[in-house]
């Protein structure tokens, strides 16, 4: 009997379908593999060796399923799998492939820094494989509770991340802080989640779908088979496939659904976007991610910043548009003045400041508000220009973030102050001329000076928020980002400009680290002359917004056009 059940269990894991989600499946039997490895050698002995190899091992477990995603067998598999809760579509598939190759170079970036940083144990490179299956999953979601259930495992990984360095107090004190505020984003979800069930009687996205955007209804008039108290003629799609009951089509002002308040399921939704803005670290959900960045080993907080932002905004972009877009009137609301007030407070905020990862963390909100105007847009060009900034960040917080952790100093007299204060790297320009260059060239692509790729991805983003008339948001925005250019342009006065008798030296990076460097920064200059790479993958998204989702509705006529 135990053997039939086994046999029973693993046909239903090989089926074809379940195969779309093979990405997932390799990353966590790879967490078990190298965690079953490790722990049979001797690791006291070996421990320096086995983290540089084990760094360069999570790389090429990246780039290995990087191939998995982009195999041309499992591309065109697009359709739900695991009961509906795994929806496997262009947009899950580009946004994991980009999080997989740029989580690689993450790897090898950090593999030698490690060691300066005292982070020597293994678990804390597995830690971070954890946050990156979370953030998989949550980029094929389908339903809350996979939604739930991705964004703890990432959360869980993210805040033992910023408490690793046990002998630092700041350490402990941003895994603290970090603790307490995913919490409440936690509590947020899931009483948003709760209303949504409760009101609606499902938990899958699509189903959401059926209830908005659609005029069939099902409906039973037995009690017995009540998903709902407060409706008892409703049944969604997870119903409607055990007990089998017909369609009634009813116009969208009809009486007979006066009964059903849809005030509680557009309240759900806007806690779930409030829970998912504090991930985001958006404004006025902010002041967590200060004092996080500052007191979180550099090589975590580099992850926070460059890694983790993206599979939020997928999540976001399957609430908003897909499912629940009937509603998209408020999500409007709330994009536009949230992703105002965090251009605003990103952009003042940071001109003041000197220490550098906190500017850091200031950069990051001014930018999570162009994206939340993107997202704000309701239309195709918005989706597309909010994936190509979302990229453009990536690869920008790459070099920003690996220039800053490779700076090592000459003197130990100083060496834990380093790369601390915007003071430190006055001498960087005569003691690593190419890294002062190739951090000048970043910080003119943040700041959205050509003839660098940064230029392009605002310019888009203020074109598509001009497209849907929103033209106030998009003057005042770019007024705050001709503010926040005050403090990127500082760092290059830093560099070059500021009086040479004061300063730190430092030591040249490794060959490995300088290839990647190089070639990222090459990438901002080179995808400006030739853009089209990322925006045909941007352009590859928006089919699967529309396979999904309903007709629109005559209000967002913009929405589907090009």
């Amino acid at each position: 009997m135990m053997k039939k059940n086994i046999t029973m269990g693993l046909s239903s894991i090989i089926l074809l379908e379940n195969f779309t989600v093979f990405p997932e499946y390799f990353v966590g039997i790879s967490i078990l593999y190298v965690l079953i490895v490790i722990v049979l050698i001797t690791y006291s002995v070996y421990g320096l060796i086995i983290q540089k190899a084990l760094s360069e091992c999570m790389a090429l477990i990246m780039f290995m399923t990087c191939y998995l995603i982009i195999n041309d067998d499992l591309i065109l598999l697009e359709f739900a799998s695991l009961n509906n809760s795994f929806m496997n579509d262009s947009l899950s598939y580009i946004t994991k492939l980009i999080i997989c190759f740029f989580s690689a170079l993450y790897f090898l970036l950090i593999s030698n820094s490690l060691k300066e940083q005292k982070l020597t144990s293994f678990e804390y490179l597995l830690i971070i494989l954890f946050a990156i299956l979370g953030i998989m999953i949550m980029c094929s979601c389908n339903d809350l509770l996979t939604a739930y259930l991705s964004i703890e495992l990432s959360s869980l990984a993210l805040y033992i991340l910023a408490s690793y360095k046990k002998t630092s107090s700041y350490s402990i004190e941003s895994g603290l802080k970090y603790f307490i505020t995913g919490a409440v984003s936690s509590a947020f979800f899931l009483l948003g989640s709760s209303f949504l069930y409760v009101f609606s009687g499902s938990i899958h996205f699509e189903d959401y779908i059926v209830l908005y955007e659609s005029d069939i209804f099902f409906y039973a008039w037995a009690d017995e088979f009540n998903p709902n108290r407060y409706t008892p003629w409703i049944l969604t799609w997870m119903f409607i496939h055990v007990f089998g009951f017909g369609p009634i089509i009813f116009g969208p002002n009809d009486p007979f659904l006066n009964p059903f308040d849809y005030s509680f399921i557009e309240l759900g939704l806007s806690l779930i976007m409030f829970s998912l803005f504090i991930k985001l670290a958006c404004a006025p959900f902010h002041l967590w991610s200060l004092d996080v960045y500052e007191g979180s080993p550099t090589s975590s907080s580099f992850f926070f910043a460059a890694i983790s932002k993206l599979s939020i905004f997928v999540l976001l972009i399957r609430l908003c548009y897909i499912s629940l877009h009937s509603t998209f009137d408020n999500t409007q609301f709330y994009c536009f003045w949230v992703g105002l007030f965090s251009v605003f407070v990103g952009s003042f905020g940071g001109i003041k400041q000197r220490r550098i990862k906190t500017l850091l963390a200031y950069s990051s909100i001014t930018n999570m508000g162009y994206g939340l105007f993107a997202l704000g847009t309701s239309n195709t060009l918005g989706i597309q220009m909010l994936f190509f900034h979302l990229v453009i960040y990536m690869i920008s917080g790459l070099c920003t973030w690996s220039i800053f952790l490779f700076i090592r100093l000459k003197t130990k007299k100083n060496s834990n102050k380093y790369n601390k204060e915007l003071c430190d790297i006055a001498l960087l320009r005569k003691s690593n001329p190419a890294l002062a260059f190739a951090l000048a060239l970043t910080m003119f692509s943040i700041s959205g000076i050509p003839p660098m790729i940064g230029f392009l991805a605002k310019m888009g983003v203020f074109l598509s928020i001009v497209k849907v008339t929103f033209t106030v948001f998009a003057v005042v925005s770019a007024v705050f980002s001709v503010v926040a250019t005050f403090y990127y342009i500082r760092i290059i006065k830093v560099i070059y400009f500021e009086n040479l008798l004061v300063g730190k030296l430092y030591y040249p990076i490794n060959s490995t680290v300088t290839l990647i460097l190089s070639g990222l920064v090459f990438s901002l200059i080179l995808l400006f002359i030739n853009p089209s790479i990322i925006y045909i993958y941007g352009y590859k998204i928006i089919p699967s917004l529309f396979e999904i989702s309903c007709l629109p509705s005559q209000n967002y006529v913009s929405f589907w056009s090009v």
